[in-house]
């Protein structure tokens, strides 16, 4: 039986997200965490998923997805930007994202600042579209 498009896709993105050396990688939204982190990724599918037309490409599920990117700010609560900067490089490095079920392209950068948290958060949002094949695998 194949896996769900949403699975295909998360699985995609996390093995790509992986590919940077980050160790804290979440989905949808980033829990409470009782360990210290100075620096996370999370993974996130906020927009509707659209199927493509019979025959129109080689693509079946059209969707976008966000790396929201949050690293840990100085002791003195003022932004880590060198160490920001080098992991968002690290993340648009693996881009254009393509395995057998997706490919993942068009990254787009918004710095959003401080989360309330203690991290600076920037994020980078793209396209997905999943290869038509995918699903019988």
């Amino acid at each position: 039986m194949p896996k769900p498009t949403m699975y295909n896709i998360f699985n995609s993105l996390v093995s790509a997200a992986k590919t940077t050396g980050i160790e804290s990688i979440y989905l949808s939204n980033r829990p409470k965490v009782a360990k210290e982190i100075s620096e996370f990724v999370v993974i996130d599918l906020p927009t509707e998923q659209y199927r493509a037309v019979k025959g129109n490409d080689d693509f079946i599920v059209r969707t976008d997805g966000v790396f929201y990117i949050g690293v840990k700010a100085k002791s003195d609560n003022t932004p880590n930007i060198l160490k920001q900067s080098e992991l968002v490089q690290k993340f648009m490095d693996i881009f254009p994202i393509e395995d057998d079920f997706i490919v993942a392209y068009g990254p787009r950068i918004l710095v959003r600042g401080d989360d309330k948290a203690g991290f600076q958060i920037t994020t980078i949002s793209f396209n997905i579209r999943t290869k038509i094949n995918s699903y019988k695998l």
